[in-house]
């Protein structure tokens, strides 16, 4: 037994040495307790995430919501722009290596699928190909876990899908779907348990999204054991509305091509949506009339507007800086540039000024004025 753990890496806190006693037979465990005192004076690290309060790395993010309404969709456009680095529904610090397993979608659908994200995100399949790996597995078995002589046991293919990791040099992975990689009974909770920290265990420090459907329960939101709620530590939910919102006999009914995609629950940051609109085989974000997302970003996101502004205008060789006496003040050059990306003219001028205060964006000389004194500008660290 301790040997097979062993092959799958999920032993590192598990140790037999001989003792003397009756309980021989007995594993002994290994007692690593923080040591407080060595930590005194320093600061943890910041929390590390692929997209910023949506995706985080080194747990298990549940994507659940009834079939057909785009999960795989969603997972897949997750996938490409966190393997360029851009935003989707929120800011993607930086580009990350991300490894997809489709359990419901042959190859061709996928094909068909990533053209159209392409194509809405403005690159060809070879800007992706380095960074996004995507394959199929409709007609091939990938369960993780699977149930012999009545208990909960790992499959060879969770040593697989930790190596696929390694060799891959994933940050992140897409599994779709529960249904597909857990063979166990998914109301029962030490199931539930144990397979997510399986799965958290071969992933190591990568983050991992399992797509999943709720039961047919009115009301429901995943199905199976609350374990699952328990286990993971983020859970996003896709629907035609949003969960909370009770509906009248008299409403009109949802619009088929929108979707709200909502944080439920949350350990490391605060409940939020995003509305996504069907368009040209893609869910984008919804804007309003001003071009703003329907529903409010957090300031990383508002923030990655203000960088994506000072870079086209440098494009045009233009430089905005931090006075507002000057006709280059930034924030004032960027509406007048069209830039400005649906924030305000105050919006953009507060997350600029917290840039600068964290060092991303400085004052540089970017040029000479006509009395040849060096003109500042403000650049992209």
């Amino acid at each position: 037994m301790a040997a097979a753990l062993n092959d799958l890496g999920l032993d590192a806190d598990l140790e037999r040495v001989p003792i003397e006693d009756d309980a021989a037979h007995l594993p002994r465990f290994i007692r690593r307790p923080i040591d407080w005192r060595s930590l005194i004076g320093q600061t943890p690290p910041e929390r590390d995430w692929a997209v910023s309060h949506w995706l985080g790395m080194g747990y298990v993010t549940l994507l659940a919501g009834q079939g057909g309404l785009g999960k795989t969709l969603i997972a897949q456009t997750f996938g490409t722009c966190l393997a360029l680095g851009r935003g989707y529904i929120d800011y993607a610090p930086r580009p990350r290596r991300v490894l997809m397993l489709a359990g419901e979608d042959d190859a061709d659908e996928l094909w068909r699928r990533q053209l159209a994200i392409c194509e809405w995100l403005g690159v060809g399949l070879d800007d992706i190909a380095e960074n996004f790996i995507c394959e199929s597995y409709s007609n091939r078995d990938m369960t993780l876990a699977d149930i012999a002589y009545g208990k909960l046991i790992a499959t060879p293919f969770l040593t697989e899908l930790r190596e696929q990791i390694a060799d891959y040099r994933a940050e992140y992975v897409f599994l779709d779907s529960a249904a597909r990689v857990f063979g166990g009974n998914e109301n029962d909770r030490h199931h539930v348990t144990q397979f997510i920290t399986w799965l958290t265990g071969a992933a190591g420090s990568a983050g991992v999204c399992l797509l999943a459907h709720p039961s047919k329960a009115a009301g429901s939101e995943f199905s199976g054991s609350t374990a699952w709620e328990g286990s993971v530590r983020s859970r996003l939910y896709l629907g035609t509305e949003l969960p909370d919102v009770r509906r009248d006999k008299d409403d009109p009914p949802p619009d088929e091509n929108e979707r709200y995609l909502a944080r439920r629950k949350v350990n490391y940051t605060t409940r939020d949506w995003r509305k996504l609109i069907f368009q040209n085989g893609v869910l984008v974000p919804a804007m309003d009339e001003q071009r703003r997302l329907v529903s409010k970003p957090s300031g990383e996101f508002a923030q990655e507007i203000v960088l994506r502004a000072v870079r086209s205008l440098a494009q045009l060789g233009q430089h905005g800086n931090t006075s507002t006496a000057s006709p280059y003040y930034l924030p004032r050059l960027a509406k007048k540039n069209g830039v400005l990306e649906g924030l305000s003219e105050n919006e953009f001028a507060a997350h600029m000024r917290a840039l600068v205060k964290s060092g991303r964006l400085t004052l540089q000389t970017v040029g000479k004025y006509s009395n040849r004194t060096d003109k500042l500008g403000l650049v992209v660290v």
